[in-house]
């Protein structure tokens, strides 16, 4: 999806622009399966036939507010990526920093579009087309591998929270993102803050003794 092609242009809200922006809030308060054309219409200021002039069924109006949250999910992710130095590993690191934060409010928006089934109808292919055409953007730098592994853990971690089913405390989940964010970097992660950094160095060594390259170059 061309993201940059889809933006609103820039000056006064046109009353798509206030349609689009009413449909999201009301999102976020009622989920999308009780969204109404009325009460978007209401939320916007807009009569119900302006409203139809832009947006004729409803499925329509969550097609576009789909659109307009794949966007906002691209711009939290660029706007992390512009306070990172550059690496190979920036756009991956960025992709993590925009989930795991949430800089962008996104989710409680996302939350509410995937739930009831809402993900299931076409009016959910702009997202779909953005998960999959992001990956190779954020993996670009990092290699398959370690794209995938941090893209695995990051959206876990999102949909664990997400059905509230995560069993992190906020200190255990600070860990995790330490951890991805080492992944992303291909750096080791610093040490839990309870852990002398010298066990760590002997824990690590023992784990390299371990792995089946280690055991396989001791043989020789």
């Amino acid at each position: 999806m061309d993201i940059e092609q889809n933006k609103p242009k820039r000056g006064r809200p046109s009353a798509r622009d206030k349609i689009l922006d009413a449909a999201l809030a009301l999102v976020q308060e009622v989920g999308a399966p009780a969204l109404t054309l009325d009460a978007v219409a209401e939320r916007a200021g807009v009569s119900k036939g302006g409203l139809l002039y832009h947006f004729p069924f409803k499925e329509e109006l969550l097609t576009a507010a789909n659109e307009a949250i794949a966007r906002k999910l691209a711009d939290a992710r660029q706007a992390e990526a512009a306070r990172l130095p550059a690496s190979p590993n920036r756009a991956l690191k960025a992709y993590v920093l925009a989930s795991v934060y949430n800089s962008g409010d996104n989710d409680k928006i996302t939350t509410k579009l995937l739930a009831a089934g809402s993900m299931l109808k076409e009016s959910a292919d702009p997202i779909r087309r953005y998960w999959k055409e992001r990956f190779p953007e954020i993996s670009a730098g990092s290699g398959f591998d370690r794209g995938a592994l941090v893209h695995a853990a990051t959206e876990g971690l999102w949909f664990m929270e997400m059905l509230k089913l995560s069993p992190f405390s906020p200190e255990q989940r600070a860990r995790l993102v330490e951890i991805i964010l080492a992944m992303a970097d291909d750096t080791a992660p610093p040490p839990p803050a309870d852990e002398d950094p010298k066990d760590k160095k002997a824990v690590s060594a023992s784990i390299r003794r371990k792995t089946p390259a280690a055991r396989k170059k001791s043989a020789h």
